[in-house]
């Protein structure tokens, strides 16, 4: 029997870059110290943080509406709950394809909305079919606030085993 693989919780960090910053198509100003977006998957207690630059997000998304850039958000702070907390093993077959609903709120620092949407857990399956170590977690989030608003990611992540006895 394989041993037991947990992910209790899952960061991910996309630092500012002056390439991607030129991407965005509006006269934006960048906080060049802060992250363009910080994400904490916390499985265990069934929290999901999300810290970012609002039109960073919505330029990745390309298929928001323009008129989502003009708003006056610059970073926003979301903060969901993951339905149902838990442990997830990894080497378990039946974690792969996992769906969590989340439920919070998105905050831009004038105005607080709901926000609701989807995380899923995808093994990244070998050319045979077979499960490899390699997963993401995808997320959605709409913002109740405006329609057609959608916050869409997929992030790799990367699993570190220790090995005991070495250092």
């Amino acid at each position: 029997m394989k041993k037991q693989l947990l992910l209790k919780q899952f960061e991910y960090s996309i630092p500012y870059s002056a390439l991607v910053a030129a991407g965005v198509k509006s006269n934006h100003f960048f906080a060049e110290h802060l992250p363009l977006m910080k994400v904490t998957v916390d499985f265990e207690n069934g929290k999901l943080k999300l810290d970012g630059d609002w039109r960073f997000m919505l330029a990745a998304n390309k298929h928001n509406e323009a008129s989502r850039f003009g708003c006056d958000r610059d970073r926003v702070k979301i903060e969901t709950a993951i339905y149902p907390a838990c442990v997830i093993n990894l080497n378990d077959p039946y974690s792969n394809g996992l769906m969590f609903p989340l439920e919070g709120n998105i905050n831009d620092g004038n105005s607080l909305s709901t926000a609701s949407g989807l995380l899923i857990l995808d093994n990244v399956t070998a050319g045979n079919g077979l499960m490899s170590n390699q997963w993401n977690t995808s997320f959605y989030i709409y913002d109740a606030a405006y329609n057609d608003c959608e916050i869409k990611f997929q992030l790799p992540v990367y699993i570190v085993e220790i090995t005991p006895g070495l250092n």
